[in-house]
């Protein structure tokens, strides 16, 4: 009889322990955040392994470089990354996957809600459009590319290139994101990705730069810098001169035009001119105009002027800011762990487990 009491003490014991270690969240249930600010907190855990890495191998790679090919390198894979980017480095992405398996999520993350602001975008075609902002090739890789994107799904168009503005104003920055090829969260994802990539150094800390941005941005201010860093000193309220910068700095990007070229947008005149062929001609007239409307729109048509551009955020506040998505995350990730269903299940099987074990040794002890 006392040999079967201290049985049951010691099940009781070795099973309150099992259910304790069930619902104490860790790393091993981490589940895929929900909001950027969980993101970012996985960013940072990421260039810190990328800085480990980095001291282990005695690298000359960069901490901010590994960091942003690692996250775009699922998606944006093609030779024409890897030209802008650098190729990306397989032996830290074995790294990465040794020491923290989980972060392979960020390769795949899509659609993430802005909690500031309650607005989605696209994760990893931000980091990719950063990574180009960062490189200097912003407009090919950012809103160039998807306008393009855009303007080809008329091509061959004889309208007017007011009319294929008509034909095309219902799919551009759309919140309807499956019906379009430049929905919104890639719209908010190419306008961040130029103001946060065009502000980074090698040095910056891509956590830090992303919290101290998204803890500051509205819709007014994200368009504002946008354009001071793609446009210059510009006044949004004359449609026709705001239309032509904008059209201006699209067909005149180098990368523009070799993207066109490789796709045969582009030809030579009678006198070895380069033009764009007539079938894409009003189409991309027409997004670039769209591009500017929007702009012009989203301003109220306010003068923009190169010389009221905020500075970048300081060492101080992007520290703060980081921290608190720190300390949010962990609350977030606590919270998370008590509704988790897995949580339920394996606190289903504890109890399912010492409720037989204490019939066994009740039927012993009869």
């Amino acid at each position: 009889m006392a040999q079967t009491k201290k049985n049951v003490r010691w099940i009781a014991w070795i099973v309150s322990v099992v259910l304790l270690f069930s619902i104490v969240p860790g790393n091993a249930y981490a589940e895929s955040p929900k909001n950027l600010t969980g993101l970012i907190q996985q960013v940072d855990e990421l260039q810190q392994l990328a800085d480990a890495y980095i001291q282990q191998n005695q690298s000359n790679a960069q901490a901010l470089d590994l960091t942003i090919n690692y996250i775009r390198s699922k998606r944006y894979t093609d030779f024409t990354w890897d030209m802008i980017l650098g190729s990306v480095d397989t032996a830290f992405a074995s790294y990465v996957e040794n020491q923290s398996p989980h972060l392979a999520q960020l390769q795949q993350q899509q659609l993430i809600t802005i909690k500031e602001t309650g607005e989605q975008l696209d994760f990893v075609h931000l980091i990719a459009g950063i990574g180009a902002a960062y490189k200097g090739v912003a407009v090919v890789c950012t809103w160039g590319g998807d306008c393009i994107q855009l303007a080809e799904q008329i091509k061959g168009s004889s309208k007017s290139e007011e009319e294929c503005i008509q034909a095309l104003a219902p799919y551009f920055a759309t919140k309807q994101e499956n019906d379009s090829l430049f929905p919104q969260s890639d719209w908010i994802a190419d306008l961040d990705g130029v103001n946060i990539g065009s502000a980074l150094t090698k040095q910056s800390n891509l956590a830090e730069q992303l919290a101290a941005y998204y803890k500051q941005i509205d819709e007014y201010s994200r368009v504002y810098r946008f354009v001071q860093t793609q446009f210059g000193t510009v006044d949004t309220g004359d449609t026709a001169s705001f239309r032509a910068t904008v059209k201006d700095t699209f067909f005149n990007d180098s990368g523009v035009q070799l993207f066109l070229m490789s796709k045969e947008y582009i030809t030579l005149d009678d006198e070895k001119n380069t033009v764009i062929v007539p079938s894409m001609q009003q189409p991309l007239n027409a997004v670039c105009s769209l591009m500017a409307d929007t702009i012009g729109t989203l301003l109220q048509g306010q003068v923009v002027t190169v010389d009221s551009i905020q500075s970048a955020p300081t060492e101080s506040v992007e520290s703060n800011a980081i921290s608190e998505v720190q300390t949010a995350e962990k609350g977030d990730k606590t919270a998370a762990a008590w509704k988790t269903p897995r949580f339920f299940a394996y606190g289903a099987i504890v109890t399912a487990v010492a409720f037989l074990l204490v019939l066994v040794l009740m039927r012993n002890r009869d």
